[in-house]
C-alpha cells in the first residue's frame, strides 16, 4: 500500500481539527483578556427612616404606681369575761356601729345572786370590825377593874402574912390570900394580852373587808361586762355567737375594726426606697387611689421596719383621710408623687431598649446611651412618659422612639 494517499488524509483527518481548536481556544484567551474591564456597582447602605424625640432636662417629680390593700390599724376581738347565757345579739357581719352601742347582751341573773353573795361577807365582815371595837372598849375598861381588885388582894395577901407571923392567923388564910392573888394575876396577864393584840385582830378584819369589798367590785365589774360594748366607732368583721348560747370566759363574741383608723398598705420597690426614706422627703410625697368613681387623697404614713425577704421591698402606709370608708382586705391601685428629681427627661415607653438603654441620634447614626429610670410623669397634655437620667443626655438631644429589631450602634437612620 502506498504511504501517498495516507499522508494528505492524516493531515485532513487530525492536525487539521488539532490546528481549528488551537486557533479557537487562542482567540477566546485573547478576546477574554482584551475586553474592557466593567467597573464595580458600589453596595448603598441601608437607611432606616425613624421617629425622635427631643431632650429636654427639666426638674419633675416621678410618679409611680403600685398596688396595696386596705388595712385596719386597729381591730379587737371582742370576748366573754363570764360564764353565762347569750340573751341577745344586736349586730350582724357588716354592720356600722358607733361607739358605746350595745352589741351583746348576757345573762346577769347569776351575776345578781353572786353580787348579794359578796355584799353579804361584807357585811359580816363589818359587823365583826365594829364588835372588835365595842370588845377593846369593854376590855380596857374591864382592864381597870381588875387592876384595882389586884390591889385589894395585894393587900389582903400582905394583912395575912403579918397575921399568920404573929400567929393570930391559921396559915390557910395566907394560902388562899395567895391563891386570890394569883388568880387575879393571870387574868389580868390575860387581859392585858387580850388588848395588846387588838391591832392585830383589826388588821385582819380590815384585810379581810378589803377582799370581800374587792370581790364585790370584781361581781359588780363582771355585771357591767354582761353588755358588751362597741369600744369605738367601727364595722363589725365578724359574730361568733348566737343567742341561747352560754360562752365562757374567753369565748370571742364579736370582731370588728375601727373605721378610723383605715390605712393602705404597698410594696414599695427597692429602687424608689431612697426618695422616700429622707426625713425630708416624706413630707413632701403624695399619693391617691381610684375608687368607686372618685379619686381619694391618700397621707403618707410611714414606711415597715422590715424589708421583704422574697422580694427585696419595704411596705409604705397610707393613712386614709376621714370619712373614707372603704373595705377591709380591698386591693387598690395607689398612683404615688415622689419627691421632684433634678435634670431628668421625660421620653415615650417606645424610647426605652430594655431596662436602661436609649439610642441618641448622632450625625444620622445611632449611639447607645444608658440610663437610669427614675419614674413615669403625665405631662400636661395628658400622655404618659418615662422620666430617665444620664450624665450622657443634653437638652436638644434627639433619641430614637421607634423601636428597632437591629438597633445598635452606628446604625443609619434618617429621623422623620
Amino acid at each position: 500500500m502506498s504511504s501517498k494517499p495516507f499522508l494528505p488524509s492524516f493531515i485532513t483527518k487530525v492536525l487539521l481539527p488539532i490546528a481549528i481548536i488551537a486557533a479557537a481556544i487562542t482567540s477566546f484567551i485573547y478576546l477574554k483578556e482584551s475586553k474592557p474591564e466593567v467597573p464595580a456597582k458600589p453596595i448603598a447602605e441601608q437607611v432606616f427612616g425613624v421617629s425622635s424625640h427631643l431632650v429636654k432636662l427639666q426638674n419633675i417629680s416621678p410618679e409611680i404606681t403600685v398596688y396595696g390593700a386596705v388595712e385596719a390599724r386597729q381591730t379587737v376581738q371582742l370576748s366573754a369575761t363570764v360564764n353565762a347565757f347569750v340573751n341577745a345579739v344586736n349586730v350582724g357581719r357588716g354592720d356600722r356601729v358607733s361607739q358605746g352601742q350595745l352589741l351583746v347582751q348576757l345573762d346577769d341573773r347569776e351575776l345578781h345572786l353572786t353580787i348579794a353573795q359578796r355584799r353579804a361577807s361584807l357585811q359580816d365582815v363589818e359587823a365583826r370590825i365594829t364588835s372588835e371595837i365595842n370588845s377593846n372598849k369593854t376590855n380596857q375598861q374591864a382592864l381597870i377593874i381588875e387592876q384595882k381588885l389586884q390591889a385589894i388582894n395585894q393587900t389582903n395577901l400582905e394583912r395575912q402574912q403579918q397575921l399568920v407571923t404573929q400567929n393570930l392567923a391559921p396559915s390557910s388564910r395566907l394560902e388562899d390570900a395567895s391563891r386570890a392573888f394569883q388568880q387575879q394575876q393571870l387574868s389580868l396577864l390575860n387581859r392585858k394580852n387580850t388588848i395588846a393584840d387588838h391591832p392585830n385582830r383589826m388588821a385582819q378584819l380590815q384585810t379581810q373587808m378589803t377582799q370581800s369589798e374587792i370581790q364585790l367590785e370584781f361581781a359588780l365589774l363582771d355585771l357591767q361586762r354582761t353588755h358588751i360594748t362597741a369600744p369605738f366607732k367601727g364595722r363589725v368583721l365578724s359574730v361568733d355567737t348566737a343567742s341561747g348560747n352560754r360562752v365562757r370566759n374567753g369565748d370571742r363574741v364579736v370582731k370588728l375594726y375601727n373605721t378610723q383608723s383605715l390605712e393602705v398598705r404597698s410594696q414599695i420597690p427597692a429602687r424608689y426606697l431612697p426618695m422616700m426614706q429622707t426625713t425630708q422627703s416624706s413630707h413632701s410625697l403624695s399619693a391617691s387611689i381610684f375608687h368607686n368613681g372618685s379619686r381619694h387623697h391618700l397621707i403618707f404614713d410611714r414606711l415597715s421596719a422590715e424589708a421583704s425577704a422574697s422580694q427585696g421591698g419595704i411596705d409604705a402606709f397610707f393613712s386614709l383621710e376621714e370619712g373614707q370608708n372603704i373595705e377591709v382586705g380591698r386591693n387598690l391601685q395607689i398612683h404615688l408623687k415622689l419627691p421632684e428629681e433634678t435634670n431628668v427627661a421625660a421620653l415615650p415607653a417606645l424610647a426605652i431598649y430594655g431596662q436602661n438603654r436609649i439610642y441618641r441620634i448622632v450625625d444620622e447614626r445611632l449611639q447607645a446611651v444608658t440610663i437610669q429610670r427614675i419614674g413615669d410623669w403625665t405631662s400636661p397634655t395628658g400622655q404618659r412618659l418615662t422620666l430617665v437620667r444620664s450624665a450622657q443626655l443634653n437638652n436638644g438631644d434627639q433619641v430614637l422612639i421607634t423601636q428597632l429589631p437591629n438597633a445598635v450602634t452606628g446604625l443609619l437612620v434618617e429621623a422623620r
